[in-house]
């Protein structure tokens, strides 16, 4: 990746940016992340700045930049010891952990628990699951999905978080699609027809 090109000037350049980077990986202190710091730095306006990237990564932060927007989004709150009735989704709020995992029942939760805390030293944020639902993983290119019933979802998601490339957990529900988590999507993973959506919306820049 470091040797392809990751900025793409857009096609339709807006007041907030001219270039996005399309490395799809912008975690803290990993090249995509400094793909945006180094365009920050020359001046240039890019798609996602450093502090997006931070946002949209720490769940906690991201559930709440989500709120402020309006987004669809499931019950949360932040836990240590008193954790919701299962089934729910755990984000570790920790320096060890990045991922999140579905606690299906009681069992799990008692197996779990000291694990998703380090033992009571760090918190977890919860996400209720209703009744009714499914979880899903969409992927976002630009904004736009290849699926259909997503177009309105990963639109409204792109314009209030600004990364070009991400797969989007989402907690599906008969009324609602509801805002989970971001997990990365790298340039080189993407399919042909995702691909031809990039090269639709902008240039290389070289």
């Amino acid at each position: 990746m470091d040797g392809e090109p990751s900025l793409l000037r857009l096609t339709l350049p807006t007041r907030a940016a001219e270039l996005a980077n399309m490395a799809g990986d912008y975690s803290y202190l990993t090249s995509g992340y400094y793909h945006s710091l180094d365009a920050e730095l020359a001046g240039l306006k890019v798609i996602p700045t450093s502090g997006d990237a931070l946002d949209a990564y720490v769940v906690p932060i991201a559930m709440e930049k989500a709120r402020l927007a309006d987004l669809p989004l499931p019950t949360f709150h932040l836990a240590t010891t008193r954790f919701p009735a299962p089934p729910f989704m755990a984000y570790p709020v920790n320096p060890f952990s990045s991922k999140g995992e579905l606690v299906a029942d009681a069992e799990q939760l008692a197996a779990r628990r000291n694990g998703l805390t380090y033992t009571g030293k760090y918190a977890v944020l919860c996400q209720e699951l209703p009744e009714d639902y499914r979880i899903d993983v969409v992927r976002c290119v630009l904004g736009r999905s290849l699926v259909p019933e997503y177009a309105a979802f990963t639109e409204a998601v792109f314009a209030v978080f600004r990364l070009p490339l991400a797969r989007v957990r989402v907690i599906v529900t008969a009324k609602a699609f509801l805002l989970s988590a971001f997990l990365p999507l790298p340039l080189d993973q993407l399919t042909p027809e995702e691909l031809a959506l990039v090269e639709e919306s902008g240039t290389w820049q070289g």
